[in-house]
């Protein structure tokens, strides 16, 4: 499926990096992101939908390759309701040494 909305994504649906790699089913799905539940990752990663390159069946394939998908430090879902910018940014800023005005639990730094 080439063009495809949130609405078909259901959970359970195995996702795929660019490189065929098995990353695990999507356990949750929210307007902005799905949740892979573990799978090769010791806990479960949120995504944001810029990172899918497709969906076939009950497959998600994304964009990005295994190794590019253990980089990111996806965890958490930003709290968008106190995030007045970007939101899909935040998603590559946080934990990459990006100032994050929004953190509460990030020290404070000049």
């Amino acid at each position: 499926m080439t063009h495809w909305t949130p609405k078909n994504l259901r959970k359970h649906q195995h996702v795929y990096t660019s490189d065929e790699q098995n990353l695990g089913q999507v356990n949750a799905i929210y307007e902005d992101s799905f949740v892979v539940h573990k799978g090769v990752f010791a806990r479960h990663r949120y995504f944001p939908y810029s990172v899918i390159a497709r969906m076939e069946n009950d497959t998600i394939h994304l964009s990005l390759n295994a190794d590019e998908a253990a980089q990111m430090k996806w965890e958490k879902r930003p709290d968008y309701e106190d995030h007045l910018g970007d939101p899909t940014q935040l998603f590559y800023d946080r934990g990459h040494g990006v100032v994050d005005p929004f953190d509460e639990t990030a020290s404070n730094q000049s």
